[in-house]
Order: structure tokens, then sequence, then C-alpha cells
């Protein structure tokens, strides 16, 4: 089996034991997320709530001097690359144009390169992007930038939604905490420690939905957090079900756009506010929705510019690119990051909420299909089965009729046919009985923005038809089933 041997492992653990270990993770994860320097971030955080933009902006220019020299002196690549860019007069927003763009492609092709020379590699963690488009990267971080980041989400994305992490929570991520084969409940497992149901995003569906609003009842969940996708789908499964609405004090959703409709089923359900999160796996910048519906940037977290094609500067309601520095991570620091992800800068005048931040609207992030089971469950945010094949340059999930689709996947250096088929059988691994064929193609057809959805379904998009139907034709000659 080509499945990650740890969660075949976890599976054969009894239903006690696997959430057992759930609780001994949380607990490890608390030490590096709480731990020291967590409360002092925590006031510091609660402190900046009440500075003037001037005083937000004095303080983000000084941490873009410390992170440019730690990079400019310290770190591999830049020392190359930056050699006869003048990197010491970048001491604020505007002077960051000085220096070049960074794309993603660069980082993974030189990724031990963008590593602080003196850092110990040893006790730096280790995370990977959702990699949306297949093509996912390695993060290395400090543990002493945890606490900074997590006290900011505390203070400026749960504390703002009205919920606290002490609160007891329902999650749905990416995580196939139960296999895809599984067609009875408990589609969910509780983290004792944090009091986190985590709730299965495979297994929605019209019949599944009462199993899932009883479980949030049974232990108390006060809010509920995760993609918006997976959770509006639970939402509307139950509402069609006639399930009695659960009132939560908040939803807060990140991962993938929150389209007008996903907040209106949210709301209707949950009884209660759908707060829009921003962020990323990177760590380069975060915003958060306030209750007065704009979307605050985080100062802590990182600095934004938003750009034209041509790399000049949005003006405000201008869609652009999201280009991001992060002031947190010195382990591995990203200048100038292409997100990928897209927005316009929202209007500069007060927000009632208080917020002095600058605002983000029009954000187009990651927008994708779901996938429809043969059973009528829909499964979204399958982005992090593509976290096991760094050897992927972009994939697709291209699905013709319910319980069939394609895999496109276009290789880069090192790909064997192997890692395809891991990559199909994790999928399937996760969401159950499905027919998966697998097509390695020469490009991954984009959107006019250039983006890769994950996602598509034809039944949905009859206009993409004729442009995957000469990549599927092809399938009879290299699809493996």
């Amino acid at each position: 089996m080509s499945t990650d041997w740890k969660m075949e492992l976890y599976w054969r653990l009894p239903l006690f034991l696997q959430e057992a270990s759930l609780s001994f993770y949380a607990r490890r994860l608390d030490r590096l997320y709480y731990g020291v320097g967590y409360d002092y971030a925590v006031d510091r955080c609660k402190q900046m709530q009440n500075w003037s933009r001037a005083e937000i902006e004095a303080w983000q220019n000084h941490e873009l001097g410390r992170i440019v020299e730690v990079a400019a002196t310290q770190v591999p690549y830049y020392q190359t690359n930056w050699k006869t860019i003048q990197w010491k007069s970048v001491q604020s927003a505007e002077q960051l144009s000085l220096l070049p763009l960074l794309d993603k492609h660069v980082i993974r092709q030189h990724e031990k390169r963008f590593l602080v020379e003196k850092s110990c590699r040893n006790t730096l963690l280790v995370d990977s992007t959702s990699g949306t488009t297949g093509t996912a990267l390695r993060i290395f971080k400090s543990p002493a930038m945890l606490p900074q980041y997590w006290a900011a989400y505390e203070v400026m994305v749960r504390n703002v939604a009205g919920v606290t992490r002490e609160m007891p929570r329902a999650m749905m991520g990416g995580r196939p905490i139960i296999p895809g084969s599984a067609n009875k409940p408990p589609y969910w497992r509780f983290n004792k420690y944090w009091r986190q149901l985590y709730l299965s995003s495979y297994h929605v569906s019209e019949s599944t939905a009462p199993y899932y609003i009883e479980a949030m009842r049974s232990y108390g969940s006060e809010w509920l957090t995760g993609y918006g996708s997976t959770i509006a789908a639970l939402a509307e499964s139950a509402i069609k079900n006639n399930v009695p609405s659960f009132p939560l004090r908040a939803v807060i959703v990140s991962g993938d756009t929150l389209l007008p409709g996903m907040r209106t089923v949210i709301e209707e359900f949950f009884q209660c506010p759908c707060y829009d999160h921003y962020g990323q796996c990177e760590f380069v910048c975060m915003a958060m929705e306030c209750p007065y519906g704009q979307q605050h940037l985080v100062p802590t977290v990182g600095m934004v510019e938003i750009i034209r094609e041509d790399g000049t500067p949005c003006d405000p309601g201008e869609v652009g690119e999201i280009v991001a520095t992060s002031l947190l991570n010195d382990a591995m620091p990203f200048i100038r990051y292409k997100t990928g992800d897209y927005a316009a800068w929202g209007g500069d005048g007060p927000c009632p909420c208080g917020n002095q931040n600058r605002t983000l609207t029009k954000l187009e992030g990651r927008v994708d299909d779901f996938l429809l089971t043969s059973d009528g469950r829909r499964i979204g945010r399958l982005s992090t089965a593509m976290k096991r094949s760094p050897t992927i340059h972009s994939a697709q999930l291209v699905q013709d009729r319910p319980g069939h689709g394609f895999l496109l996947i276009r290789p880069s250096e090192g790909y064997h046919a192997s890692h395809g088929v891991a990559v199909v059988e994790d999928i399937v691994s996760r969401i159950g009985s499905f027919d998966l064929e697998l097509i390695e193609v020469p490009e991954i057809p984009k959107t006019v923005r250039g983006k890769t959805r994950l996602v598509v379904r034809l039944d949905e998009h009859p206009s993409l038809q004729e442009v995957f139907q000469p990549l599927l034709d092809a399938a009879g000659q290299t699809a493996v089933a």
C-alpha cells in the first residue's frame, strides 16, 4: 500500500485509542502554540488593537527592516540574488518594490537555500502548504514564532468572533480522521484535551447530517471552524433533512472562498454570524472579517502588497495578486512572496468596529467545485492529499459523472508513475468508493487569471468540456484504473 503508514496504523487502533492519540498530539501542540512567549504576545496584540494606523505602520516598518536584514545577511538565496540590490534602503512597505518578487516554484527548487544559515535544522518544525494546485511547499518554522502566531490568531481572529480557544468547538478540516469506507457513525473523533470535536469532511450527506449535528450537541460544541464549503454542505444537508437548527456562538471559515450562498445557509442553520478568515500555511499574512463585514489585515503576521501583472501597485478597489512578506518566520523568511490569491484594497475610511488596519475586499482565493460520490456525498478541499507528492508539478481532479473522475497530473523532476498512484489511493482512502483514473498531462488547464482549480465538475461547467475533452480522450491510453 502507498497510503501513509501512520494513517494505516491510526485507523487500525480501537476508537478510544484513536481519540487518546489525538489528545496526546494536542497536548504536544499546546506546548508549542501556547507556551513560552504566548501570554506576552497576547498582551501586545491587545495593545495594538488600540493603536493608530501610524503606530501600526511604524511597528511594521521596524520589523520589516529586521527581517530584510536577516534575509540579506543570513539566508543563502537572498545573499546570492540581492548582491546588486540596495536592500538597506527597504525600510517601509513603499520601498518593498526595490526587491524582486518571489515565486513558489523558486522556493520548491531551492528549498534549503531559504533557511537561515545559523539555524539548527533539527529544532525547526516542518509543515506543508495545502498544495491547492498539487504543488505543496515545505515550510520550516522556528518554535519561537508559533506562540506569536497563535496569540495573533486568538486575539485578532477568535476573539473578534466572540469565541476563545478554551471554549468547546467543532472542526471540519482536511485530515482524514476516519476511513473513507466508513458507512456508519461515528463520523468524528473527539480530542478531549482541547475539547475539540473533529468532524470528517468526507462523509457529509443528507442521510449523515443528523448524526453530525447530534454529535455537536452531545459534545457541547459552542463554535465551529473549518472549510466554508464543507460547513455549508453540512448546513444545507441538515436543512434538507429537516434537522432542527443548532445555534452556535460563531462559525469561522477559512481555506477556501466563502461565497454568499454558503454564508446564507451557514448562518440560517447555525443561527449565528459566519466570519471569513484568510491565511496560509506559509505564515506570510492574515486577515479576519469583523462584525461589520470588513476583512482587516492582522499586522503582526506580515505586510501585504496588491499588484498588477506588470508588478505595479493596484489602486483601491482594483483586483490584483496578493504579495506578502512574513514578519514572523526568522528561520525561513519569505520576502515579497506571490501567494497566488487575488484581492483589492478596501475603503480607507474608519470602520465602526474600531480596527485601524487596512482591509481587503473582493478576495478571490481558492474556489473549487466538489466531487460528487455515487451515494450523494459532496467532497471538497482535497488539496491535503497532494502534500505527499513533491514530484508532482500540478494536479487537477476532473469529474464527468457521480462516483467517477480523472486525476490529471503534470509530472515534475523525479516523478514516477507510483507517485501518482499513491495520490489516487490517498484520495480514495479518504472518500471511500470512487473510480478515479490517472492521466499524465503536459499542462493543467488554468482559469483566465492563470490559477489552477483543484476540482472541476464538467456538469457544472459545460463550457469547459471542449477544454478538457482532448485530455480525457487520451485516458484510454494512459489512464491507470
